[in-house]
């Protein structure tokens, strides 16, 4: 890995005041200590992710179709929750689904995915190393949802991808703020979105994308850095600019 250059103090300090910012509403004390708050629980997020589920009670109140193809490992699956046929449980995955949650056909789900209470994870997502806090959350279709967390009433709707990884590999991941780049000392790192975040069709998010709670994005927008309401009003002006009619 390629380190980056240390960051300025404000730099950084921009960057762990949004991470305690994403997730109010969440109760359950578990959780709580996994979600990262700061650079260093954000650095090594996925080892505890890996031990948050080693650790989980086995409980399965579910239904699986027979249909589903289930060669990983379904760890929990609360009242009422659901993996409907065509979906896969690839064998590296171990599953956490709360209660009445849904996966739809045709999605893949690989090695660690916890989803809480409520939430859907629609057909034909690709969905790794990630969390989506819930309730009331939900991955549309065809949502690639790779090392990201969620919160709760978070929608994503169609067609969107949270990239992972740069195109060089082996380069450490910086989070964009208005200071500078902060490295998070990841490779791998996709997007962290508040609660009550909606994300239009068509979107992209670059690796390290924080979306700040509450904000709706516009459909065929690019985000990259910290996206907090003043960035989301201009992303609403680019979008009006380019689709309105014009006289």
């Amino acid at each position: 890995m390629t380190a980056a250059a240390p960051a300025a103090p404000a730099a950084i300090e921009a960057a762990e005041t949004a991470l305690r910012s994403l997730w109010p509403s969440t109760r359950d004390a578990a959780l709580r200590e996994l979600l990262p708050h700061d650079l260093p629980s954000l650095r090594d997020f996925y080892p505890r992710l890996q031990r948050f589920v080693t650790g989980a009670a086995r409980r399965l109140d579910g239904t699986v179709d027979p249909a589903a193809i289930v060669r990983g490992d379904i760890i929990s699956m609360g009242p009422g929750s659901a993996i409907e046929a065509g979906a896969i449980v690839h064998e590296s995955c171990r599953l956490i689904l709360g209660a009445g949650s849904r996966v739809r056909a045709g999605t893949l789900l690989r090695d660690e995915v916890v989803a809480g209470d409520d939430c859907l994870i629609g057909s034909h997502c690709d969905v790794a190393r990630s969390v989506l806090l819930g309730p009331g959350t939900a991955l549309g279709h065809s949502i690639v949802f790779n090392d990201s967390i969620a919160g709760a009433r978070v929608l994503l709707s169609a067609f969107i991808g949270a990239a992972n990884t740069h195109l060089t590999q082996g380069r450490e991941i910086a989070i964009r703020t208005s200071g500078g780049p902060v490295p998070t000392g990841r490779t791998y790192l996709g997007a962290l979105l508040g609660d009550g975040v909606r994300i239009g069709s068509t979107t992209t998010l670059s690796p390290g994308t924080i979306v700040l709670p509450e904000l709706t994005i516009p459909s065929a927008a690019v985000l990259i850095g910290i996206i907090d309401s003043a960035r989301r009003e201009q992303l609403m002006r680019d979008f009006f600019e380019r689709w309105e009619p014009r006289s």
